[in-house]
């Protein structure tokens, strides 16, 4: 029986076996870390099961450049064959430098490839960075295009717009391209002028002695034959307006100009192979026939970190984890605002590490922080080294977990900054919001008087207090600490032990100590200094 079922598993499960694994992943909507750690899941996932290529759905009008280098940086990282497949509104800015990552590109009808230079936004719209990021993606894309056989030339051109593509076309319309640099690299085109006839000696023979001997014009040369030009072999047709230079190239991409391909255009430069409807003809041109597709799809944790790092809602998280921990501190034993201060912070770290923007030191840095603002409350007296040290702790291990770089270089990273700036600000506002309400406008409410008791006992009105010591005279009495007082804690008298503090001072165990005065049911106490002889 068990060798009857092995048999018809073996048989349904052999065929499957047989086929090539194509690991589809999708690229969707704007890069962001997000992205980039789907990406990575599908790399991984393709090498397990050793898949024969992955193929990467590609439909983004772009993103953050950091994010795209990292999806980048996967891509390369595979072993197997990876396929751009761009659809939809096409590969756009770091869909672009996504697609020259991979081995192949396809592109579907009615999509774009191109406009990959760095952005910024301003009032007046997006517009392009300085010449250091547009270096920097310009060597990028040439990186790219060289290690994965794309014509480096068209991805530069794609970043530069001081960059001219020009082409050689052949018999099949199929053009050979190349870059020229605008500025110094090359000349302006020549005039379109015919060149100046030397002058004649004799002419300026009596030009140069001051003569003017009318009738005499110098000898002309015997007439020679000229041999006939031969037979120019017939030209590839150039469209109308098309300009065209001495060697017979073409101008494709005039200066001036960033590269957006559509799917004729790139198949016309050598980008593509062919266009492409469906996946299996996607494959087919990496020679897969007949693939079994494993489609990846992010998960609902990888949704809700994604959801949870958009820098509203790390906001958010940062001034409820600031607020509960502060109101905790303020109020006695552990409740419901520490807790919700500890979870949200939880969340905090815990979605940055997951993305991919925080690691474990990044974490350590904000925990080590807090428990030694802690320590500076609660045990050490006043405020000191471990005060100041927690403080930069979290505020350094904060920075480092909302961003991935040390110290900002290229616009986008700035970008990510004011990110930053932006989520620490609305936490901050908030943050002095929530103190005004609690300590201002929350008592002035109904919730406030059936949470805490409200009434107050005045003497003016009767009212007394009821001490241990009733009747007693404490000052000057001397004891001995039963506790380390910090400042408060406990002390014998005799026979009987009272709660006592000290006017700041802590005073170590066993040390005997003297009553100075006492306010109500509050007994100050301070060390014992002896009496004057």
């Amino acid at each position: 029986m068990i060798v009857h079922r092995f048999v018809i598993w073996f048989i349904a499960v052999l065929p499957a076996l047989a086929q090539d694994i194509v690991v589809v992943c999708p690229i969707t909507g704007p890069i962001e870390p997000g992205v980039a750690v789907v990406v990575e899941r599908a790399v991984e996932h393709a090498k397990e099961i050793n898949a024969k290529a992955i193929l990467f759905r590609i439909d983004t009008p772009g993103g953050r450049v950091d994010s795209a280098i990292d999806i980048a940086t996967d891509i390369q990282s595979a072993p197997m064959t990876t396929i751009a497949y761009i659809e939809g509104m096409g590969a756009i800015s770091a869909g672009a430098l996504i697609s020259y990552a991979c081995n192949e590109i396809v592109m579907t009808p009615g999509t774009n490839i191109g406009a990959a230079t760095p952005v910024i936004p301003s009032a007046e719209g997006m517009k392009p960075t300085g010449e250091k990021e547009v270096s920097f993606m310009r060597a990028k894309m040439r990186a790219l295009a060289e290690s994965r056989g794309h014509n480096p030339s068209i991805a530069e051109a794609m970043v530069d717009k001081d960059i001219e593509l020009r082409g050689v076309k052949d018999a099949n319309g199929k053009y050979t391209v190349y870059s020229v640099m605008r500025g110094d690299e090359y000349a302006e085109d020549p005039p379109a002028t015919a060149p100046a006839q030397p002058e004649n000696p004799l002419e300026k023979i009596l030009k140069d002695s001051g003569f003017d001997v009318p009738g005499v014009t110098p000898p002309q040369p015997a007439p020679q034959a000229v041999p006939a030009a031969p037979a120019a072999e017939p030209a590839q047709a150039h469209a109308p307006g098309t300009v065209v230079f001495d060697d017979g190239s073409e101008r494709l991409l005039p200066a001036g100009k960033l590269l957006t391909l559509t799917p004729d255009e790139a198949l016309r430069y050598g980008v593509i192979k062919q266009t492409v409807n469906t996946l299996d003809e996607a494959v087919a041109l990496a020679g897969i026939t007949a693939p079994a597709y494993d489609v990846m799809e992010p998960t609902w944790s990888e949704a809700l970190f994604r959801w949870l790092t958009s820098p509203t809602i790390a906001g958010l998280l940062l001034m409820a984890a600031i607020g509960g921990i502060y109101v905790e501190i303020k109020t006695p034993g552990f409740g419901l605002p520490g807790a919700v201060g500890v979870v949200c912070l939880a969340l905090l770290l815990g979605s940055h590490y997951v993305i991919g923007l925080a690691n474990v030191l990044d974490i350590v840095l904000v925990v080590s922080g807090v428990l030694l603002v802690i320590a500076e409350i609660f045990v050490l007296p006043g405020f000191g080294v471990a005060g100041a040290a927690g403080i930069l702790c979290i505020l350094a291990g904060l920075y480092l977990t909302l961003v991935d770089f040390t110290v900002p270089e290229y616009s986008w990273q700035f970008d990510r900054l004011g990110e930053v700036a932006y989520s620490v600000g609305l936490s901050a506002t908030l943050f002095v919001l929530l103190v005004i309400a609690t300590w201002r406008l929350l008592p002035r409410t109904s919730v406030y008087h059936r949470m805490v008791l409200s009434d107050v006992q005045l003497a003016e009105e009767g009212y007394t207090v009821q001490s241990a010591w009733e009747g007693e005279d404490l000052v000057g009495m001397r004891g001995t600490a039963l506790s380390m007082l910090r400042p408060a804690g406990r002390a014998r008298f005799g026979e009987k032990t009272f709660q006592v503090v000290t006017s700041g001072d802590f005073v170590p165990v066993g040390t005997e100590v003297e009553v100075i005065r006492v306010d109500g049911n509050r007994v100050v106490v301070g060390p014992f200094q002896g009496r004057p002889s």
